[in-house]
């Protein structure tokens, strides 16, 4: 068809059409306007104003160009016109276009969807799940359905009278088990909003500083507040030579005599809570600690946290500290254990070996023995059982494990 006008399509006119393309692509298929015109052959200004029946200024509108092509017959409308002539338009920016538009209804209906919630808290808590990303890819429908969920599971930890599993709750009122695993946009809309309900006095602050570790471990306590647990068998406490009045006691006394550390999980704290009045316990952040002590046969008693506290190890903690005993702890000199180190001060336990002089030390002994220690290259947390230990390690940013520092820990 096109072959009829050859004028049309031997060249002259191609920069006009990838103009009106561009143009119709950036603005959308239904978008009229003016183009502006390119530099022409003189054969190409004559193309064009026959096409138009008029002389050419520096523009073209483009219903104009439009309505001589389809008076041509070379296209029904101004896409189907560019398609012929050899200029067909992606539907890539269109896609994208849409694609943005409905997120943005998306996002506006899960906002109106929590401003109907009764807490004062409800709409800045859905303006933080916009801004994170947990509603990217979601329509309408499924943005509504999620903000809904999240009610669903808030009003059912309302009116539980007792701890209740993650995985249990999930099943119950979700239907899977796994809706609210860690990872899932659910869990973490969930959570923010437990976080915002836990510290709804000031929730947009609460809010915006819940992200990173220290995010991840308010959390783990505001589901813990809530009395939802990830199961009271996992990420249970390693202990080692751990002298404990009660039922656990035989248990533990009975792998120290077997020489292995034995872990202690939220079932068992609960059902046989321990006590150990006088006791001097060690608490570490990494269970290689405790392995060596089982390996060295130490008469020191260790507790190891693996990391962030799990619901476990803040339980023992709490009832040892609650029975007497004295707890000391130690941990990773990086960032993330400066952090742990705070946390676990707070619950009870008295950093041990955690100052701006044991720090410099370990430093000092790695360059000595040629050894380079890695870099971190996050600011040290507050340290306020050693404020210059904050100071001493945003200056030298070296990472001491707890690993090196074995000899030291269990003299």
């Amino acid at each position: 068809m096109v072959s009829r006008w050859p004028s049309l399509t031997d060249g002259a006119l191609d920069e006009v059409w990838a103009r009106v393309r561009e143009r119709l692509e950036r603005r959308g298929a239904e978008n009229r306007g003016w183009v502006r015109l390119p530099a022409l052959s003189s054969g190409g200004r004559l193309a064009l104003g026959a096409l138009l029946g008029r002389s050419l200024g520096a523009t073209v509108p483009l219903g104009a160009l439009e309505e001589a092509l389809v008076s041509l017959g070379v296209g029904a409308d101004l896409p189907a016109a560019l398609a012929a002539l050899g200029h067909p338009m992606s539907t890539a920016p269109a896609a994208r276009r849409a694609e943005r538009a409905g997120a943005r209804v998306a996002k506006e209906a899960a906002k109106a969807e929590a401003a109907t919630w009764p807490e004062p808290w409800a709409v800045s808590w859905a303006e933080e799940v916009v801004r994170s990303g947990a509603l990217g890819g979601l329509d309408r429908a499924a943005a509504v359905r999620l903000v809904r969920s999240v009610r669903t599971v808030l009003d059912r930890l309302a009116a539980a009278d007792a701890p209740v599993s993650r995985a249990d709750l999930a099943a119950e009122v979700l239907g899977s088990s796994h809706a609210l695993d860690r990872g899932t946009r659910l869990e973490a809309a969930v959570t923010k909003a437990l976080v915002a309900r836990g510290g709804s006095a000031g929730a947009g602050d609460v809010l915006e500083s819940a992200g990173g570790r220290s995010g991840q471990a308010a959390g783990r306590e505001a589901w813990r507040r809530a009395g939802a647990h990830l199961g009271q068998v996992s990420a249970p406490a390693l202990v080692w030579n751990l002298r404990v009045e009660g039922g656990l006691g035989r248990l533990c006394a009975v792998a120290t005599e077997l020489g292995v550390p034995v872990h202690l999980s939220q079932l068992a704290l609960r059902a046989h809570p321990v006590a150990a009045p006088g006791a001097e316990v060690l608490v570490v952040e990494n269970p290689r600690v405790a392995e060596a002590a089982a390996q060295a046969g130490s008469w020191r008693a260790v507790v190891a946290t693996n990391g962030n506290p799990s619901g476990a190890v803040q339980l023992l903690v709490s009832q040892l500290v609650g029975s007497g005993a004295g707890l000391r702890y130690h941990g990773d000199f990086d960032a993330a254990g400066l952090a742990i180190c705070g946390r676990m001060a707070s619950a009870g336990c008295v950093p041990w070996q955690m100052g701006s002089a044991d720090y410099l030390a370990a430093v000092a002994v790695a360059e000595r023995d040629g050894v380079v220690l890695p870099v971190d290259d996050r600011p040290a947390p507050p340290t306020p059982w050693d404020p210059a230990l904050r100071d001493a390690f945003d200056r030298c940013r070296r990472i001491v494990h707890e690993e090196r520092l074995l000899g030291d820990l269990l003299a």
